[in-house]
């Protein structure tokens, strides 16, 4: 049976790969593993071959993960800025690579802001090419809200990974709570109300319905405040000043919520469980 050129590259690509494997790891036993700066992409893509693209993508991912597990000291900027480098090359080399995210949300976001604005970086050059996964944009979400306390960025990119197929319905209860935090109650209330339409769980739909109720009353009193403003010409100082006129009360809220304004915006905010 004569030999096809496809199978021996195959072949050849594997050998190479466990060769290129155990040297990496054999350099960092005996510590003289060190990490330099990724070629530029585009000289590496210069041949344009997808599998030669992707066996350097892979020699990269494997250098740069043997370098994050050899360091015996807490990584400096400069080991984290070789490592970012790195990522963002293999991305580009391979995009479907999904560890290189994985590998790149663990080592770098929790590093410091510049360091989680490098992996939300290539967190969103994995969207581009697995807009199925919903970890990706859930990774920078969270990024943007625990780590850089940009919660509106937050509650977008929490929303886009909600309506992704098989995505966890919290997420998009999340995303509203979020939004109406910051003072986007219109968005918030309209994305519970899809969530609610869509449910098909009692339980859940009415646990919904109790935070469409919520964020309904506090869309009037927004609603309220604009008019206000439109009379007056500036906003109200208080939300008492709305009442008889624009309100002919102020609306209660259960222990979930609570109704905050600071001239002039309006935020319905989630009580955290005490």
């Amino acid at each position: 049976m004569s030999w096809k050129l496809p199978a021996v590259i195959s072949m050849l690509c594997i050998l190479l790969y466990s060769m290129m494997f155990f040297r990496v790891d054999e350099l960092n036993q005996n510590q003289t593993l060190n990490l330099s700066p990724s070629i530029p992409t585009k000289i590496l893509k210069i041949v344009g071959h997808t599998y030669l693209e992707q066996f350097l993508a892979e020699y990269l991912f494997i250098k740069t993960a043997v370098y994050y597990g050899g360091l015996s000291v807490k990584p400096t900027d400069e080991n984290l800025d070789l490592m970012a480098n790195h990522f963002e090359a293999i991305s580009e080399l391979h995009p479907p690579m999904i560890d290189t995210y994985y590998r790149a949300e663990a080592a770098l976001a929790h590093r410091g802001s510049d360091h989680v604005k490098q992996a939300n970086i290539i967190l969103e050059m994995g969207q581009k090419a697995l807009p199925d996964e919903v970890a990706l944009p859930f990774f920078e979400g969270f990024n943007y809200l625990n780590q850089l306390e940009q919660p509106k960025k937050a509650a977008h990119i929490l929303q886009i990974a909600s309506q992704i197929d098989g995505a966890p319905r919290w997420l998009g209860h999340l995303a509203s709570i979020l939004m109406a935090d910051e003072g986007n109650i219109r968005s918030g209330l309209m994305l519970l109300k899809g969530m609610y339409a869509s449910s098909q769980d009692e339980q859940e739909k009415e646990r919904y319905k109790k935070d469409i109720q919520a964020f309904q009353k506090a869309w009037i009193v927004q609603q309220a405040l604009l008019h206000y403003q439109q009379q007056h010409g500036k906003a109200a100082s208080t939300l008492d000043e709305l009442v008889p006129n624009y309100l002919t009360a102020l609306p209660t809220f259960n222990e979930k919520y609570t109704l905050k304004y600071t001239p002039p915006s309006l935020s319905l905010s989630h009580r955290k469980p005490s």
